[in-house]
């Protein structure tokens, strides 16, 4: 099972660090059709493909629910196929508040795939459907005072822009 953590993990920080293309859609247009078997006993736990829409929200609302009043675009122009966002804080945020979100997170489908303690703060990664999705909290920093303390990273692992080779 740790292999396939680490294995997720590294999949998706290949992704982070190659850039999943421009695109301002959130990707619920250039969806896949749905597979051919109709089955009225799928799911939620089941499902194949979320939007950008769908994960922007799920953010969001898991954030509310953890008392935080909101977050901040760190990507700028929105990608179809990732989403990087700053937790607004005042200070460091407490950690019983990002339980919350993390839980929340997970009451609305997303696995938790690992929890790692770093740095005076912790990264979580979660998966669900086609997303992974990177919560991270860290210590103020006097060489880094601008650097959010709360940061949440989720990209579409299925993303046809993307590539998994390092460029030179």
């Amino acid at each position: 099972m740790r292999a396939v953590a680490l294995t997720a993990g590294a999949v998706v920080a290949a992704v982070l660090l190659t850039g999943c293309g421009g695109g301002t859609d959130d990707g619920a247009g250039s969806e896949s059709p749905r597979p051919k078997e109709s089955s009225t006993s799928a799911s939620p736990a089941k499902e194949m493909r979320l939007s950008r829409a769908t994960v922007q929200r799920n953010v969001r609302v898991a954030v509310a629910a953890g008392g935080f009043d909101g977050v901040d675009d760190r990507n700028g122009e929105p990608a179809r196929c990732r989403l990087i966002v700053g937790v607004r804080t005042n200070g460091e945020p407490k950690p019983a508040a990002v339980s919350k979100v993390v839980a929340d997170l997970k009451s609305r489908g997303w696995e938790q795939v690992f929890r790692k303690p770093e740095d005076g703060g912790a990264t979580w990664f979660l998966t669900r459907a086609n997303w992974g999705m990177y919560v991270f909290t860290r210590a103020l920093s006097k060489e880094d005072p601008d650097a959010p303390p709360f940061t949440i990273s989720a990209t579409r692992l299925d993303c046809t822009s993307v590539t998994t080779t390092a460029s030179p």
